[in-house]
């Protein structure tokens, strides 16, 4: 039996986007969390810090796009990047991983620190604690912590932060309706693809764990059938973050949107 563990943080992007890779090509595989407050311990053996870190029977390699490709070597069946759509699923990579998972980190890097960002981060503190417990102290200091992380600086760097973070949201909204097109799923593909395993568990997060009030994507009409799609490849909870703290069912959030 193959011995698959993959390692990083319950709430990084990266990471889930690895997740539901394993989940799409039905392999078992073994969640092992790890803090940001013990990481340089806990990954000293894959020779880094970032994550995900993804072990194949004693192999780890890392770098999210790479491990699709490393998964489809190993395991061809159900195949993230079929061969005769290489070339598409490269180019709209480029946009997935440049532009819409970079994105995600915009409310950090310059967002208004209020009591509402307070509250984002506070939420997100409680997320990782819940897999790695962090002490309080820790988790009520979160926002700062990430507000002046490195690595989040650091991400502003690839993105344009002159364009107003609403008008990059909606941008980016329209430019993934654009992609999806007449679908069924990115790229006008037949079957789910690394794209879609990329994007669908970052859409869902935060309605599902008390990040955002609704499923906002879903008011898209375009973007609410490709979710309802996606969710027939995945499990009920795609995201790797505890089952526990979950505050509403995809469906009910799908639900919430058609009222």
């Amino acid at each position: 039996m193959t011995d698959i563990k993959l390692y990083g943080y319950a709430t990084s992007p990266y990471v889930r986007k690895v997740g539901c890779f394993l989940y799409y090509k039905q392999l078992e595989f073994e969640f092992v969390p790890v803090s940001p407050l013990n990481a340089a311990e806990v990954l000293e053996f894959s020779g880094g810090t970032s994550v995900p870190v993804l072990v194949i029977d004693g192999e780890a390699r890392r770098e999210s796009s790479e491990l699709g490709h490393w998964l489809d070597e190993r395991f061809p069946e159900r195949p993230l990047r079929p061969a005769e759509h290489v070339q598409l699923i490269d180019r709209i990579d480029e946009w997935v991983s440049k532009t819409f998972l970079l994105s995600i980190f915009r409310g950090a890097i310059d967002g208004e620190v209020n009591l509402q960002y307070r509250f984002r981060f506070w939420r997100l503190a409680a997320l990782v604690s819940a897999h790695t417990p962090m002490p309080e102290q820790v988790r009520h200091l979160w926002p700062d912590f990430v507000a002046n992380a490195p690595f989040i600086k650091a991400m502003g760097e690839h993105m344009d932060l002159t364009e107003p973070a609403a008008d990059m949201a909606m941008r980016i909204g329209m430019e993934l309706a654009a992609h999806i097109g007449k679908g069924p799923y990115i790229g006008g593909l037949d079957a789910p693809s690394m794209l879609d395993l990329a994007v669908f568990p970052q859409v869902v997060f935060g309605a599902m764990f008390g990040l955002e009030d609704r499923l906002s994507a879903a008011q898209h009409p375009v973007i609410r059938g490709w979710i309802e799609r996606m969710a027939s490849h995945l499990p009920a909870n795609p995201t790797l973050i505890a089952d526990e703290m979950q505050v509403k069912s995809l469906a009910d959030a799908l639900a919430e949107m058609a009222v």
